[in-house]
């Protein structure tokens, strides 16, 4: 649930921002650190060492989030674009 939460709060997130700085990717792989150690202990067992699991699922949460992070931005900037307010210089200072 609190996954579910977290890939919604970046979606909207990536979808009201105006340009990408570095707090997006702190934030992006704080969360992807804490919900891939957290998947990552809880997958590990017997057969795979919990050091991989956790590598695995953190890899895992960070192509996630990343990728709905962007889904979301994506359409946000297409939404500005359409409506006539692209400043396409302010997107990536």
């Amino acid at each position: 649930m609190l996954e579910i939460a977290a890939l919604i709060g970046l979606f909207s997130w990536g979808l009201n921002s105006d340009r990408l700085m570095l707090k997006h990717a702190g934030v992006i792989l704080l969360l992807s650190c804490l919900f891939g150690g957290l998947g990552g202990l809880i997958a590990g067992g017997d057969t795979v060492p919990v050091g991989v699991a956790i590598l695995f699922t953190i890899a895992f949460e960070l192509i996630l989030e990343t990728i709905v992070f962007f889904v979301g931005f994506g359409i946000g900037r297409y939404r500005a674009r359409k409506a006539g307010i692209s400043n396409i210089e302010d997107t990536f200072s």
